[in-house]
């Protein structure tokens, strides 16, 4: 009974095969998997041979192991390379894949367009020129705050005035009158 590499079975690189063999089998075929379980047969009986010398060498490796890392200095342990120059040759490489991305895109579109038969439209912009544009429509916001602020002051004066002359009660006239003084004089 065959059984998988779990259970101490052995099979050709992990992988189970009927090597039960019918007469409509390729003859080549059958020559490599026999090739290839031969192969692999004699790198497992190495690597046991390999365990097997290692355990008589146990004591003496377990030595070699303590003197290493007794006599380990980790600020000896060099640098791979300056770690800055590997940053900025990977923020360009980002950046080259980044134009490409963004050319095929601007192609992509040009077809369609061409496809579609309308105008092609601009490429767009660098960085540069987006920022210069955020800046400008942030100044315009401001702009269109300020207004609005503006407008609502005016609203305010103009209802507080407006709901004062349009009260038919006294006692309401007199409480508007008040309101809208205070804040006329704000």
């Amino acid at each position: 009974m065959l059984h998988p590499p779990a259970m101490g079975g052995k099979t050709a690189w992990g992988v189970s095969r009927d090597t039960v063999q019918h007469g409509t089998d390729d003859p080549e075929e059958i020559r490599r998997l026999k090739e290839a379980q031969g192969s692999f047969n004699q790198r497992e009986d190495d690597r046991l041979h390999r365990l097997r010398e290692m355990e008589k060498n146990a004591h003496q490796i377990v030595e070699e192991r303590r003197q290493r890392k007794s006599s380990f200095d980790p600020m000896q342990v060099s640098k791979r390379g300056d770690v800055d120059a590997f940053r900025k040759q990977q923020e360009e490489a980002l950046l080259k894949m980044q134009e490409m991305k963004e050319q095929k895109r601007a192609e992509k579109r040009q077809k369609r367009l061409a496809e579609k038969g309308g105008k092609p439209k601009k490429e767009k912009k660098s960085k540069k020129d987006k920022k210069k544009k955020d800046k400008k429509k942030d100044k315009k916001k401001d702009k269109k705050k300020k207004k609005e602020k503006k407008k609502k002051g005016k609203k305010r004066k103009k209802s507080s005035s407006s709901s004062s002359s349009s009260s038919s009660s006294s006692s309401s006239d007199s409480s508007s009158d008040s309101t809208s003084s205070s804040s006329s004089s704000s």
